[in-house]
């Protein structure tokens, strides 16, 4: 049995649903806006912000047992869908709710990649971003749906994301 910790998207992906998962807490990276959709979620023009793990603090995820018959699978899928020049594959330490540790996969960001992108939550661009993406599998504002979707079904609290989709809710985008 291998363990997959997922921080972002993956919480909620439709592809794991078949597997076990336990809220759980890795310390020692943090969910950042550090990258760019340009097909799934934006185009080059409009990249939609992505998430990803930096150095320091520590993120809520979720678990998810996989067993040792589907572990290839599964990873093979995960990096295809991650991105090998953006995410290193990492065994990394976490505490699963209950109280234990076990020892996961997770997939990090590249120091090269960690680039300051060009939005931010404090000037609001990073909404903007958002609101302007649009790519094959649907909008910014839908990924960040996902997002709290995914938290809200595994209790998991994160206050950036969280103000994030209050700003960017459909009642909540100004019209024009």
């Amino acid at each position: 049995m291998t363990w997959i910790f997922a921080y972002g998207s993956l919480m909620g992906d439709n592809a794991m649903r078949f597997y076990r998962g336990t809220p759980a807490r890795l310390t020692g990276y943090h969910r950042s806006f550090n990258h760019s959709s340009t097909k799934r979620w934006g185009t080059p023009t409009h990249p939609s912000p992505i998430l990803g793990l930096s150095s320091g603090g520590e993120c809520e995820g979720v678990a998810f047992e996989i067993p040792k018959s589907d572990e290839k699978d599964v990873v093979r899928k995960i990096e295809r869908r991650e991105g090998q020049a953006e995410f290193a594959r990492k065994k990394v330490r976490i505490d699963l709710r209950d109280g234990t540790r076990a020892t996961a996969l997770v997939w990090v960001t590249k120091p090269a990649v960690q680039a300051a992108p060009p939005w931010s939550v404090e000037n609001g661009a990073l909404g903007d971003a958002f609101r302007a993406a649009h790519g094959t599998v649907g909008t910014g504002v839908e990924y960040v749906r996902t997002l709290i979707h995914a938290m809200e079904r595994w209790q998991i609290t994160d206050p950036t994301i969280e103000s994030l989709w209050q700003a960017l809710k459909p009642h909540s985008i100004p019209r024009g």
